[in-house]
C-alpha cells in the first residue's frame, strides 16, 4: 500500500511538472509551432514569434492597491466576495471593482501569488489589481505573471512586501490580442485536465490510506486472524 501512494504521489508531482511547463511553453512560444521566431533579449524566455513584442508590463495593465477592510466588514456570507493577497477571504455587502482581473498577493511569503476575479467584488489592501488597459486576455495576463515568479521582487523585512514599482517596469512579451484570447481558451481546458487528472489521484491516495488504517486496526483488534501469517 506505501508503495502505491508513493507511486501516485510522484504521479501528482509529474502532473504539476507537466503543468508549469504546458503553461511556461504556451506563454513564452504560443499555440503555432511553424511560426517564425526571433530572439526576445530575456534571457529566461529566449525565442518567442517574430511578430510578438516586448513591452515593460506597465504598458499592458495598470497596478494598484486594493482597499483598506476591516476583518469586522468581511463576513461568512454576503452579497461580494472580498479577495486578498491569497484568494478570497469571506464577503462583504459593498464593492471596490467590476469586471476580469488579476490580482496579486502584495504581502507576507506569499506575496507574487496569482489569483483571479471577476463580476463584482472587494479587493484588500493585500492585494495588487491589474487592470489591463488594452484588450488583451486577462487569463493570459495572469499565467504569464505566474510564470514570472514574482515573489522573487519581494523586499526583505520582517513582513515581506512586493516591490510593486520594481513589477511595473518588468519586460514581458506581448502576443497580438487575439492570440492571448486563444492561448487562454487553450489553457483553460488543458489545466482542467491535469487539475482533473491530479484531483483523481488525490482521491486514490486517500482512498489507499483509509485502507491501510482499516486493515491495521483490524490486525490489532484480532478481527483478522494472522497467525498463519505470522508463523511463516
Amino acid at each position: 500500500i506505501d508503495k502505491l501512494i508513493a507511486e501516485k504521489e510522484e504521479l501528482i508531482t509529474l502532473y504539476k511538472e507537466e503543468k508549469v511547463a504546458t503553461i511556461n511553453h504556451v506563454v513564452t512560444k504560443g499555440l503555432d509551432a511553424a511560426v517564425p521566431m526571433k530572439d526576445s533579449g530575456i534571457e529566461w524566455i529566449g525565442e518567442i514569434p517574430e511578430h510578438w513584442e516586448v513591452k515593460k508590463l506597465k504598458y499592458v495593465t495598470s497596478l494598484k492597491s486594493g482597499d483598506n477592510i476591516t476583518s469586522e466588514q468581511i463576513q461568512q456570507n454576503g452579497k461580494y466576495p472580498v479577495y486578498g493577497g491569497n484568494g478570497k477571504r469571506g464577503f462583504t455587502e459593498t464593492f471596490t471593482h467590476k469586471g476580469n482581473y488579476v490580482l496579486i498577493g502584495r504581502q507576507g511569503a506569499l506575496c507574487g501569488n496569482i489569483n483571479y476575479a471577476s463580476g463584482y467584488f472587494w479587493a484588500s489592501e493585500h492585494a495588487v489589481v491589474c487592470s489591463i488597459t488594452s484588450n488583451h486576455n486577462y487569463i493570459w495576463l495572469g499565467c504569464l505573471l505566474e510564470i514570472m515568479n514574482l515573489n522573487q521582487y519581494s523586499q526583505s523585512s520582517a513582513q515581506p512586501g512586493l516591490a510593486v514599482e520594481k513589477i511595473k517596469n518588468l519586460d514581458i512579451v506581448v502576443p497580438l490580442e487575439k492570440e492571448t484570447r486563444e492561448i487562454a481558451n487553450f489553457l483553460s481546458q488543458k489545466t482542467s485536465e491535469i487539475d482533473s487528472k491530479m484531483n483523481t489521484t488525490h482521491k486514490e491516495i486517500a482512498l489507499l490510506k483509509e485502507y491501510k488504517e482499516a486493515l491495521i486496526s483490524e490486525v490489532v483488534l484480532g478481527k483478522v486472524d494472522v497467525r498463519g501469517e505470522v508463523e511463516s
